[in-house]
């Protein structure tokens, strides 16, 4: 019966991110129940059974079976009491991968249902499937996404609002030498991510140059919304290196750098391994391997690992710890507890 401990609010989190958490956890479910029935060969929202044998349709829908699995116990995770004394990174990758699926999917679905009818996106993008999956698929994602954002967020406020709440300039404290190379490889990142923006700012504007003949195109609001997630990278790294000023407080380019390097490297490294198990399995296979827009995929990916890695170098502990040391070494002696401090007197006499 230990899971019923999970309806209590875990200390610092509160009722909110409770609440959120399992709000999330159930918004994953219409989805998980028709990646499984699909998975099963089960035709539950489709009107040509003949998109169950296509290649790599089992293998995809079983891969984003587990995800969603996995995120159904890692967000209910979250809100545990025991999940502050869990080591940030067992937390901290899976949610930072679901963030990276959840910008893009909620992003461009949303921008989807703007510039295009429902009826349209779904003969272009996966023909044989009802217009109410996707209906039912993007509501489920954004209500998961704003949920899990909210459950997220309460648990980093509880466990590292301190550390948030302070100055970029306080915590991104390293020596000038160091600094500079920060700020180098975050200007490259930055480079590098608004290219790749601009690419997939062409191709939702209509551009064909680079897309594969052989597989279905992503429709303009995905591929904006790639843009998008490039573009906030950018900004987020170039905060962090101090390119916004340092008196800004921390939160904000954490944010966008968390978000931004997910959306580059998640959607896009699963889009990619997603079209090598269709090329692998499809009977026959498709005519064309490798297109330049594949290229553009693992170039993002590239960038998105870069801006991640500029933002642990930048928020590291050894950071933080720079950061705390500059402001007095009496503010790091009012943190030890007087009964500490007694205690060993009395054991030096």
């Amino acid at each position: 019966m230990a899971d019923v401990q999970v309806s209590q609010p875990a200390a610092g989190v509160g009722r909110l991110g409770t609440v959120a958490a399992w709000v999330s956890a159930a918004a994953c479910l219409p989805y998980l129940f028709l990646k499984v029935a699909w998975t099963l060969d089960q035709p539950v929202g489709l009107t040509d059974r003949s998109v169950l044998h296509s290649g790599g349709w089992v293998a995809g829908n079983a891969v984003m079976a587990a995800v969603q699995l996995v995120a159904v116990v890692l967000v209910l995770a979250l809100v545990r009491p025991s999940s502050r004394r869990v080591p940030a990174w067992i937390l901290l990758l899976p949610v930072w991968v679901g963030t990276g699926l959840l910008f893009q999917v909620v992003v461009g679905s949303a921008l989807t249902v703007l510039t295009s009818t429902a009826a349209q996106d779904s003969g272009t993008e996966l023909g044989g499937i009802a217009p109410w999956v996707y209906v039912l698929v993007y509501a489920s994602f954004a209500v998961q996404g704003v949920a899990l954002a909210v459950a997220f967020g309460c648990h980093v406020r509880a466990r590292w609002g301190g550390l948030l709440n302070r100055r970029t300039g306080e915590v991104v404290a390293l020596p000038p030498a160091q600094q500079a190379r920060l700020g180098r490889l975050a200007a490259l990142a930055a480079v590098v991510a608004v290219a790749v923006a601009l690419v997939c700012v062409y191709w939702a504007a209509g551009g064909s140059a680079g897309l594969s003949d052989a597989r279905a195109h992503d429709t303009a609001g995905m591929q904006a919304a790639r843009a998008a997630g490039a573009l906030v990278a950018a900004a987020g790294v170039l905060g962090l290196a101090g390119r916004w000023g340092r008196e800004r407080a921390l939160w904000l380019p954490a944010a966008l750098t968390w978000i931004g390097s997910g959306a580059l490297v998640v959607f896009d490294a699963l889009t990619v391994l997603v079209n090598r198990l269709v090329y692998l399995f499809a009977t026959p296979p498709p005519e064309a391997d490798w297109a330049p827009i594949d290229t553009v995929l693992v170039v993002k990916v590239l960038v998105g690992v870069l801006v991640g890695v500029v933002g642990v170098l930048a928020i590291s502990p050894g950071s933080a710890a720079a950061g705390a040391g500059r402001r007095t070494p009496a503010a790091r002696r009012s943190r030890r507890s007087p009964r500490g401090a007694g205690s060993g007197r009395g054991r030096r006499r």
